[in-house]
């Protein structure tokens, strides 16, 4: 490789990588694994996976079929590509490293602040954090196997993988994936898939989130599930209703020692301008009006873009983008008026764990 400012990017990212700044993990949520442990990683880095294993990791990932053989052509070995192959080793052991104190209520990272692989190393570096979680798949799911989790579970929280595939060629017209800051939740234990919704096991911090709830609310420090809406489908009041009274008997089974009473969401689908331009039927009028807003309002505009129109932050021409639903005229006649969107944050009470549950 020549030195030139392509090839100097390569390694200042595989140099991050390596454990450079950015490298660690950053902590914020509860504990996983059995008993409230967080599981460390292997004494060894992982083996290669065969064809055949990575095929069928890629079957339980619901990786896309205009992706599938691409990912897999390009995961690295360690002969072929044995920097990419190093890398990927690291993020293994960072992914799946314990909380320095291993303490049964220490708090577990649920971001790595993982940059974007260069744009030198093409499919490589595009797919190179799908190769991760290829590569992580069996650690996380022999956690999800002490946890007890539910097969249909299992499988319903891993396919968010594949999901952001397609949102990523949706956004940049080709193969890749950004979303590794995201899924890290998935693969250690802090996000769960049941039904329509997403849940995430969480410490409520007032302060990130500009406000506390108030007397009726979760109060600073209290566990809380956050509420996530995966981008599939409508979301209607009923498997919306059906996935909340599901959570709080899941996440007792599981996680006995975090006992949970609220649920929270940070989400331009809570900004309440929206009432202004949906009928009040809407699936994201009945779903805002479940949350009592608190905290900071920052501005939402490249989060519901991208979100309707799969824009990446700072490319939307408000001019080009489709006007064919309800929602898409709202978002683009309200930012053509000189208004902002915002992302709003909300809490609910949880319905009460049921007997048998």
């Amino acid at each position: 490789m020549t030195r030139t400012t392509t090839a100097a990017e390569v390694r200042t990212w595989l140099d991050t990588l390596h454990g450079g700044a950015g490298a660690g993990p950053t902590a914020e949520a509860g504990p996983v694994g059995a008993e409230g442990r967080h599981a460390g990683p292997p004494e060894v880095p992982p083996e290669p996976p065969s064809a055949d294993g990575l095929r069928h990791r890629a079957e339980l990932l619901d990786l896309p079929a205009s992706d599938r053989d691409r990912v897999l052509a390009t995961f690295p070995d360690p002969e072929r590509a044995p920097e990419l192959w190093r890398a990927l080793g690291r993020c293994h052991r960072s992914l799946f490293a314990p909380d320095v104190s291993a303490a049964p209520t220490a708090p577990v990272p649920t971001r790595s602040d993982w940059p974007d692989a260069p744009a030198a190393l093409g499919e490589a570096g595009r797919y190179f954090y799908v190769h991760l979680c290829l590569l992580a798949l069996p650690a996380a799911l022999e956690r999800q196997r002490r946890l007890g989790v539910p097969p249909e579970v299992v499988a319903a929280t891993f396919a968010d993988v594949g999901a952001k595939l397609v949102t990523y060629r949706l956004a940049h017209r080709t193969g890749g994936f950004d979303r590794q800051r995201w899924v890290v939740r998935h693969f250690r234990g802090t996000l769960f898939r049941l039904g329509r919704l997403q849940f995430e096991r969480l410490t409520l911090d007032t302060r990130a989130l500009g406000g506390a709830p108030g007397p009726d609310g979760p109060a600073e420090g209290d566990r809380v599930l956050g509420v996530h809406i995966p981008a599939d489908g409508p979301f209607t009041p009923e498997r919306c209703e059906e996935s909340l009274r599901a959570a709080p008997g899941f996440f007792a089974r599981h996680f006995p020692h975090e006992p949970v009473r609220h649920g929270t969401c940070s989400s331009w689908l809570l900004d309440r301008q929206l009432a202004d331009h949906l009928t009040p039927e809407s699936n994201i009028v009945r779903f805002q009006e479940r949350f009592t807003p608190f905290g900071a309002r920052p501005v939402g505009d490249d989060d519901i873009l991208e979100f309707v129109f799969h824009t990446p932050p700072g490319t939307a021409d408000l001019e080009r983008l489709p006007r064919s639903t309800t929602l898409h005229q709202a978002v683009v006649d309200h930012l053509r008026s000189g208004h902002h969107w915002r992302s709003v944050h909300g809490w609910l009470p949880l319905p009460p764990v049921m007997p048998g549950s």
